[in-house]
């Protein structure tokens, strides 16, 4: 029941974890720089992770952690790093969140490749999702959309799709759930962006309580609850299905800035999200509690591995 329960609400989970990481950067970037951030978000996490699969009792295997650390390279390290050079290059919100959205067409274009084929509903679906983005981010998607801030941003989507793609044809042993992932993918991230602040003299933390807020605030929502939903998500549905879910994070995350910060909700971020959901619902597969999408090679038993 808790399961079952759990797979139901999982997307939304997803939706509003994943867009909390606006809340996190946002009380952070006034006190420190995006690497330092980043960086300290994974000082803590990574070890929390490992202490928690030793005290399991977790054991892996060289392909298991070969699997992982190429994921966590990408779906962590590579696709925040991008994002948030994206923004210290100067791209607005709204443009690196359309660019963004460019990742569900990717992944299930990638995936047609190997024989997944969603068909005209799918593909329907995506469309209006993306036109729900474009209605929500409004005229920042346009305006001063920068060279260099633009290929950050489309590096990082890159780099996430491309961590979906893999870890939908690169199945994980049965054994090995979600907290696996984020123990080793943890640590991996923690290792790059030890090395990029290092590098850039960006690795001390600033004393301000600020800082520590936030930190809290990215590794218990958006590292635990977004990430981990996430790879739930993917495991349970499939690479296409969790990537469409995050079409709606631009508006939840412009919903997160009015009640936390009080900044505008424009009527047209909310239309934008009623699109972006409609398109969701089009592009997901007729019978979503039977289990992952067709094609996938993820079978029932990723259910019970949270």
């Amino acid at each position: 029941m808790r399961t079952s329960l759990l797979r139901h609400l999982a997307p939304a989970l997803l939706v509003v974890m994943w867009s909390s990481g606006f809340v996190g950067a946002t009380f952070a970037a006034p006190v420190a720089p995006a690497t330092t951030t980043l960086l300290w978000r994974y000082v803590v996490a990574a070890p929390l992770m490992v202490l928690a699969v030793l005290a399991l009792g977790r054991r892996y295997g060289p392909r298991y952690l070969r699997r992982e650390a190429v994921l966590g390279a990408l779906g962590q390290a590579g696709y925040l790093y991008g994002v948030f050079r994206a923004v210290e290059e100067g791209l607005p919100a709204g443009t690196a969140a359309l660019l963004a959205s460019l990742q569900p067409a990717l992944v299930a274009v990638v995936l047609s490749r190997f024989g997944q084929r969603g068909g005209r509903r799918q593909a329907a679906g995506l469309a209006i999702g993306f036109a729900g983005v474009a209605l929500a981010v409004g005229p920042d998607a346009v305006a001063g959309a920068g060279a260099a801030g633009a290929l950050w941003a489309l590096g990082g989507m890159l780099s996430l799709s491309a961590a979906a793609v893999l870890g939908d044809l690169w199945p994980a042993p049965e054994e090995h759930g979600v907290l696996d992932s984020l123990a080793v993918q943890g640590v991996v991230a923690l290792g790059f962006f030890l090395v990029v602040a290092l590098a850039s003299g960006q690795a001390a933390p600033p004393a301000d309580p600020t800082f520590w807020l936030a930190v809290a605030w990215l590794v218990g929502l958006a590292f635990l609850g977004g990430y981990g939903m996430y790879l739930y998500v993917q495991r349970t549905r499939g690479p296409v299905a969790v990537s469409t879910w995050l079409y709606l994070t631009p508006a939840v995350s412009a919903a997160w800035a009015w009640a936390m910060f009080g900044e505008r909700l424009p009527l047209l971020t909310v239309a934008g999200f009623v699109v972006s959901l409609a398109g969701v619902l089009v592009a997901r597969p007729a019978r979503p509690g039977s289990g992952p999408v067709q094609g996938s090679p993820r079978t029932a038993a990723a259910l019970t591995d949270w």
